[in-house]
């Protein structure tokens, strides 16, 4: 195999193949990108069994062929090498890279080794724009669990259905939903893992992404680059009975307002415990209290509210992460009971987003 490519391009392209490679693998083989080149395109393909990636990038292909070369050592070589174009020869185990005055040769494996990535079958399930995408990944995937014996909470639920296309994450302590008004005859369910959208995120650079629906996986594709991430075959919660319209106190509040002050509240927060700070919603005035070992704060802010006075407690952070993900400057907060959960929406975000939190038994 031999062939010439623009340094800037296979470098962007190794960091792609990358994101699938796993630093904690025991087989030696899945340390490495699969490089084929053909066609006047490089073909880099790399898995850790969860996730795979393939992504093409043209170059000048004068021999055609196939190898596995170990991630790290050509990632670290073409990141080094001059800003210009690399010539690569590869014979037998030997792999020859050139470029101006610098040439190394590197060992590299047989590419029939190389795990078959998934191959996709059937036809286009959805297209979603980039942005949309992005923001529904970033509003969601932090209310995962990271508790594997809860497999089916640790990752985000991918729904179409009734026209609208959901991102559901949740934890069993908070949940948040993001949905998009999406006209579909299609109708489809699965879970993903957080990891799967952590990385595809991270090379999202078209403008939409197609996304294809399989049996045990699902691959969204853009541009260049596909990204297969093997599905959690688990059921998910039925996040719909926790859901509750009804409430008995609305608040509307400056999100910076309330977030400064749950941030100064988790201050006081000792080791490994956890930071509860008490709310307390009075005609519109809002008592925020918290104290530990540490010390204690008392802080008031205002809003507006409708309905019923209520005291209620929760854990800082759960309630701090939904918040600090929106970009609204207010937010509109539902209560019902001290022992309900609180919902939370951005106020211009028309039900789109929600997030829910459990709040904490408080002693009387």
């Amino acid at each position: 195999m031999k062939f010439n490519i623009n340094k800037v391009d296979l470098d962007k392209h190794i960091s792609i193949a990358q994101k699938a490679i796993s630093n904690k693998s025991t087989i030696q083989i899945l340390e490495g990108i699969l490089f084929k080149a053909e066609n006047n395109k490089l073909i880099l393909s790399s898995t850790d069994l969860e996730i795979s990636i393939e992504t093409k990038v043209s170059c000048e292909v004068i021999e055609e062929g196939a190898a596995v070369i170990k991630s790290n050592i050509i990632g670290n070589i073409i990141r080094k090498m001059p800003n210009d174009i690399i010539q690569i020869t590869i014979e037998d185990d030997n792999v020859n890279i050139k470029c101006q005055k610098s040439i190394f040769n590197i060992s590299c494996q047989s590419s029939s080794d190389f795990p078959s990535l998934p191959e996709i079958e059937e036809k286009v399930s959805l297209t979603i724009d980039n942005d949309d995408l992005l923001t529904a990944i970033r509003e969601t995937k932090f209310a995962t669990s990271i508790d594997e014996t809860r497999l089916a909470l640790t990752g985000l639920l991918f729904e179409l259905k009734d026209n609208s296309l959901k991102f559901v994450g949740l934890d069993g302590y908070r949940m948040a939903i993001k949905k998009y008004d999406f006209t579909s005859n299609e109708e489809f369910s699965c879970i993903i893992p957080k990891k799967g959208f952590n990385e595809l995120s991270k090379i999202l650079d078209d403008t939409s992404t197609d996304v294809v629906f399989m049996k045990g996986h699902i691959a969204f594709i853009n541009g260049n680059t596909k990204i297969f991430t093997r599905l959690i075959d688990k059921p998910y919660i039925d996040y719909n009975k926790i859901l509750n319209n009804s409430f008995n106190t609305k608040v509307v509040v400056n999100r910076n307002d309330l977030v400064n002050a749950l941030e100064r509240a988790q201050l006081l927060s000792t080791g490994s415990n956890a930071s509860l700070t008490k709310l307390e919603f009075v005609d519109g005035e809002i008592s925020i209290n918290s104290n530990s070992e540490l010390g204690k704060l008392d802080e008031k802010i205002y809003g507006k509210q409708d309905g019923e006075n209520i005291r209620i407690a929760f854990n800082t952070k759960y309630l701090t992460d939904g918040l600090k993900e929106m970009d609204s400057d207010e937010v509109v907060l539902h209560l019902t009971t001290p022992l309900s959960p609180m919902t939370i929406y951005p106020v211009d975000e028309d039900d789109n987003y929600l997030y829910l939190v459990l709040p904490v038994r408080l002693s009387q």
